[in-house]
């Protein structure tokens, strides 16, 4: 898939929260896909190991991003940087007393969200790798929380912005983590570059064939934008 400035790129994800993970490990495999991004969020441990049994009849050598969850230890995160070759962890800001402790804390990102999931100390994140922003929520605040735009804009201002997730933007301005039409990610073009990492993903419970259209449009639409 083509890249962006920056070395930045779009990657397809097999989802563990509302999506069928099973039947998108079945479509990485059928395409031959060699680099999507992980969300292990709804995956309890043993679940976990049926989808790393999965992931390894396929062809996928690289996993650059995974959110992970509270119950992981060191050793499966040590698994996945060796195996997967893995740059950036994602977390909430609530689960980050689990891993303060672990040797790969520089790699983990801490997303950028509201109500219980929000950050309530940035000077918390100065032990950690920097910030997730999850694009969605970024323009959800935008549009309807005013104060957490504010807080997310201050996060990039201080911190490294390590990872990006990428869901759909509904009509009433709210994040959803399934996009009905292309239409719901276009707002991605009016972000500021600024706000974009490397590892740019999406947190869909689409397809993988339609996660590789949204890909793909979406990068021709950044590059249009980030040329203007």
């Amino acid at each position: 898939m083509k890249q962006l400035s920056g070395n930045r790129r779009l990657y397809p994800s097999v989802v563990t929260y509302l999506g069928d993970w099973r039947q998108m490990v079945n479509d990485v495999g059928r395409l031959k896909l060699t680099d999507i991004s992980l969300f292990l969020t709804g995956a309890r441990f043993s679940e976990r190991q049926q989808l790393y049994v999965a992931l390894e009849k396929t062809a996928v050598r690289n996993i650059p991003h995974i959110h992970v969850r509270s119950d992981m230890k060191e050793t499966e995160l040590d698994y996945l940087i060796k195996r997967y070759s893995t740059k950036a962890f994602t977390t909430h800001f609530q689960y980050l007393k689990y891993f303060a402790k672990s040797k790969h804390k520089k790699i983990l990102f801490i997303e950028n969200n509201d109500g219980p999931h929000r950050i309530k100390n940035l000077n918390t994140l100065a032990s950690y790798g920097g910030a997730c922003i999850d694009l969605s929520h970024l323009e959800q605040f935008r549009r309807r929380q005013p104060d957490y735009y504010t807080l997310t804009a201050k996060t990039v201002k201080r911190y490294k912005v390590g990872c990006n997730h990428l869901s759909a933007v509904v009509k009433n301005g709210k994040s959803r983590h399934y996009a009905t039409s292309y239409q719901e990610l276009t707002y991605v073009a009016g972000i500021e570059k600024k706000y974009f990492s490397r590892y740019i993903c999406l947190e869909l419970a689409n397809s993988i064939p339609e996660q590789l259209i949204f890909c793909n449009k979406l990068t021709q639409l950044l590059e249009k934008a980030w040329k203007k």
